[in-house]
């Protein structure tokens, strides 16, 4: 990974060493000196295919060793890039020079001004790479910021619904110490969370005004989120723990933390669709060996010493924003992947309530969660299954595997269509999906399910 990015930060600073080379040459224009300019085009040229070199022995080397991902990606673009510089502009600037030097004595020789004309075009593109790498790295930042953000939510959350259970979920007339000083941790942990995240949000503000709604709709877009969902939740949580409610502040908090994982799903580099994919198979993998241990944990409730139900309803109710969002992800993409995972939802939904009927008996509990948990396992499987026989299409189509080997250039332009999205963990203190559609009434914002 180190070389990686020491091979990008070659690349970033190349527009600054070119820049100075184009200053040299404006100034030489009184007398020029066309040897020496065709001897530092040829340099420029130089550099850039020993960069496209490197750039092409790590992408090789991912590839060998069967590795994935968005720095990969980003290398095989600035490799397209620089493929089609050195394709096009250096070799007709060489050109250029070459026929200048057999006319020298002519020095208003159009060849001449289409030699420096085309060495601005070349500094002129490597800039534009370094700037859109630039912000795309902001975006990364971002995005990870934000998921960094939501773990923290989360956790605050699960602290807000385990003391609220504590103190049997009630506001208490007059509150004994230890409530006091639970609802001062709950809430200076709160406040931190809401100036972290006015931070980022301000970030994103400076960002929406920087760059063009039309070509760059990211920023708008995580800041629409932040209006509707984010902002709401944490005001309102930080007001429901100060008037002792934490049973709503708990629901809002898990609201707030559903919203971060959405603004950092947005904000994340976008992804072409074989590797959504691809991303969707390792979730969904994931989501298998997580649902399998808590079906070995729930089957092991009813002789459990030290039972806790509660516990792995708030596991399960992890598990349940997690498939959503990976549904959300391959909906358009594997729509019978998505109907499987939204089918393994509705199995953990009812699992999830199994564990948390407080008036069962544990046996009874273990019982009903653990037969709705095997069919959730189910229906991983027929998701696993479609996503694997999806990406089989790819491979045999050719859209996907090898794409950008020797010409990376299609993949750099093809990227994305918006996704931009990452992932996600959450629970539910009462009952609904990921996105933070549902709410423990039971209701569900316009357009999303519950």
């Amino acid at each position: 990974m180190k070389q990686i990015w020491t091979i990008i930060l070659g690349l970033a600073l190349l527009p600054l060493w070119l820049n100075a080379a184009d200053s040299a040459s404006i100034k030489a224009k009184r007398s020029i000196n066309l040897s020496h300019q065709k001897k530092g085009q040829q340099r420029i040229g130089e550099s850039i295919r020993r960069v496209r070199s490197q750039l092409d022995s790590v992408v090789g080397e991912y590839a060998r060793n069967g590795l994935e991902g968005d720095d990969v990606d980003a290398l095989i673009r600035f490799r397209g890039m620089l493929d089609k510089l050195t394709e096009s502009e250096i070799s007709k600037i060489v050109k250029q020079l070459e026929s200048s030097t057999l006319l020298k004595e002519n020095k208003a020789n159009d060849s001449v001004i289409g030699a420096f004309d085309g060495q601005k075009g070349v500094v002129a593109q490597l800039n534009i790479i370094y700037l859109e790498w630039q912000t795309e790295q902001i975006f990364r930042e971002l995005s990870d910021r934000f998921m960094k953000l939501s773990s923290v939510q989360q956790r605050n959350y699960r602290y807000a619904v385990q003391t609220a259970k504590d103190h049997n979920q009630i506001i208490p007339t007059n509150p004994s110490e230890e409530f006091k000083i639970d609802i001062r941790v709950q809430e200076l942990d709160q406040n931190g969370i809401g100036d972290e995240s006015a931070t980022l949000v301000k970030k994103l503000e400076q960002l929406d005004k920087k760059l063009s709604k039309y070509i760059e709709p990211r920023p708008s877009m995580a800041l629409r989120l932040v209006k509707a969902d984010l902002k709401p939740a944490l005001t309102g949580a930080v007001k429901d723990i100060t008037e002792y409610n934490l049973t709503d502040a708990a629901t809002k908090e898990r609201s707030s933390y559903i919203a971060m994982i959405n603004i950092a799903r947005v904000l994340a580099p976008k992804r072409d669709d074989e590797e959504i994919i691809r991303q969707a198979l390792r979730d969904v993998e994931e989501a298998i060996g997580d649902q399998e241990e808590l079906l070995e944990d729930t089957t092991a409730l009813e002789n459990s010493e030290n039972a806790d139900p509660n516990e792995l309803s708030l596991d399960q109710a992890d598990l349940v924003d997690r498939t959503d969002f990976i549904r959300q992800d391959i909906s358009d993409l594997v729509p019978t992947a998505a109907q499987e995972l939204s089918s393994s939802t509705d199995s953990q939904q009812e699992a999830r309530a199994a564990l948390s009927d407080s008036s069962a008996s544990p046996s009874d509990q273990s019982s009903e969660a653990a037969s709705q948990q095997e069919s959730a396992l189910e229906d991983f499987a027929e998701a696993k299954a479609a996503l694997e026989e999806a990406l089989e299409a790819f491979a045999e189509s050719g859209e996907g595997e090898g794409e950008g080997e020797g010409e990376g250039e299609g993949e750099g332009e093809g990227e994305g269509e918006g996704e931009g999205e990452g992932e996600g963990e959450g629970e539910l203190p009462e009952t609904g999906t990921a996105g933070g559609a549902c709410y423990g009434n039971g209701t569900c914002k316009e357009g999303l399910e519950c």
